[in-house]
């Protein structure tokens, strides 16, 4: 009898699986450098992962045709990006935000007064 229930339910663990479907890629910013700890959260859901120090990510659902997928980090745009069947996405690039892209300009204003200083 024992032995009956192992194999019954070593027969349905595959099942279990088959529900599930992967949504992997890689957030850079506009640099193409990776972006750490962005949330990334597939639309309407519960499911939120963050990116590794690589930038990549990797979430699970249920839903097996194509995602909406919310991206959100400190100092970057938020963005949402479609994900179709299969899953796996090309690098997803996030827009710094009006407060970074200011400080670039302030800074880039300043080592271009220092160039003309030294002329």
């Amino acid at each position: 009898m024992h032995k009956l229930t192992v194999v019954l339910l070593l027969t349905f663990v595959p099942l279990i699986g088959l529900g599930q479907n992967t949504i992997s890629g890689k957030i850079v910013d506009e640099l193409g450098l990776p972006i750490y700890r962005a949330s990334v959260e597939i639309h309407q859901t519960d499911a939120i992962t963050y990116t590794d120090y690589e930038g990549a990510f990797t979430l699970t659902s249920a839903k097996d045709f194509h995602w909406k997928i919310t991206i959100k980090s400190k100092g970057y745009k938020s963005e949402s990006f479609f994900v179709l069947e299969g899953g796996k996405t090309a690098a997803l690039v996030l827009e710094y935000d009006i407060e970074i892209n200011t400080l670039l300009d302030d800074t880039s204003d300043i080592k271009k007064e220092s160039t003309e200083d030294r002329e």
